[in-house]
């Protein structure tokens, strides 16, 4: 059963202390400095029930043996925070005071209505009374005018107050779209993280039919030796490098949506006619990796090629996101064994794929 961190009011005590405890032997194990966010993820990651944060961390602990501070702070920023509640709160707030301002421009409203209908009734009243004289009626002629300018400002007013409200809110919505973008983009490349990635192909599947004439491709792109280049160099080297990576495929023809869903691994989204040009986009992508040589500005350190292996798969009209990311993943799998510094794509079927 997994224990939430940050609910003391747990009730299983002990089970959230033997988490707690294994999530230290992390922290020491890495060297990672336990601050809250560090903390966190390590106590996620231990309790085993953040499948998301698992899938990250799982090779980075079991097999490259090397987790980095950085590493661990970028999957709080994707994982554990939500959209900013202190700007949340500042948006309600604006948006509550907005509302409680229209509504107060409203009742003025409602109540000059009310006055002129009133001094409408009287001015009938005596317009058509037997005794009318020439005062009754300047009278009457003045009481409208002054009735109908009280409307005439108040009119304006309550042009002015929504005029207002109407710049104030759309500047909260811009907010609002920005809190929640925030929450959708790896903080290292700047382009969509993991959560991103999900909602995508999540999206994608939900509108499949709606595109009529094109298909969907699922890129993913997994650089070649990445933990050789990381623990040789160093992480502010390997670093840079998904940031180069990241720009590169950004700077392509074709439109796609990219995000970094894993440690050195990226997710493309592609609209295509046929799965010959899904192909060609991936081709461009070893090739305009190979061949821009990456150097890391600070240090100097440069390498002599960077190289990507990536599988493609087109979606399918019974497609899960499961079933999409299994088939492309084989197709990675593939270019892995045909040598790296490829692409596959579906139907090239030309070697052993894992089930």
């Amino acid at each position: 059963m997994a224990v939430d961190p940050l609910n003391a009011s747990s009730p299983d005590f002990d089970e959230a202390i033997a988490i707690a405890k294994k999530a230290l032997l992390f922290i020491g194990k890495f060297k990672t400095p336990p601050t809250p966010a560090v903390y966190e993820v390590w106590y996620r990651f231990a309790a085993g029930a953040d499948t998301a944060i698992g899938e990250q961390l799982s090779h980075a602990v079991h097999e490259a043996k090397s987790v980095t501070t950085q590493q661990l702070e970028d999957l709080h920023q994707q994982f554990c925070l939500a959209a900013d509640p202190q700007l949340n709160s500042k948006i309600r707030d604006g948006l509550e005071h907005e509302m409680h301002g229209l509504q107060l421009a409203i009742e003025r409203q409602v109540n000059a209505g009310e006055e002129l209908g009133h001094s409408i009734d009287h001015t009938n009243r005596n317009l058509t009374s037997p005794n009318l004289t020439p005062q009754t009626v300047e009278s009457c002629v003045a009481e409208m005018i002054v009735s109908n300018e009280k409307m005439r400002s108040q009119l304006e007013s309550m042009k002015t107050q929504l005029q207002q409200s109407q710049a104030q809110i759309s500047l909260l919505k811009q907010d609002l779209l920005d809190s929640q973008k925030a929450t959708l983009i790896d903080p290292l490349t700047g382009v969509g993280n993991r959560r991103c990635f999900d909602k995508l192909m999540e999206t994608a599947i939900r509108d499949r039919d709606s595109a009529a004439g094109t298909i969907t491709a699922l890129i993913l792109v997994d650089l070649d030796e990445f933990k050789h280049i990381n623990d040789s160099q160093g992480h502010a080297v390997g670093d840079s490098l998904l940031k180069f990576t990241a720009a590169k495929i950004q700077e392509l023809p074709g439109n796609a949506t990219v995000t970094r869903y894993g440690g050195d691994e990226f997710g493309a989204f592609l609209r295509v006619t046929q799965s010959g040009d899904a192909l060609r986009f991936a081709e461009a992508i070893c090739n305009t990796l190979a061949t821009n040589r990456f150097t890391h500005k600070q240090s100097g350190q440069s390498l002599h090629r960077v190289t990507a292996s990536i599988g493609v798969a087109i979606l399918r009209p019974i497609d899960t996101p499961e079933s999409w990311f299994h088939r492309a993943d084989k197709m990675l799998y593939c270019a892995k064994q045909d040598g790296r510094n490829c692409a596959r794509v579906e139907r090239q079927l030309d070697c052993t794929i894992p089930e």
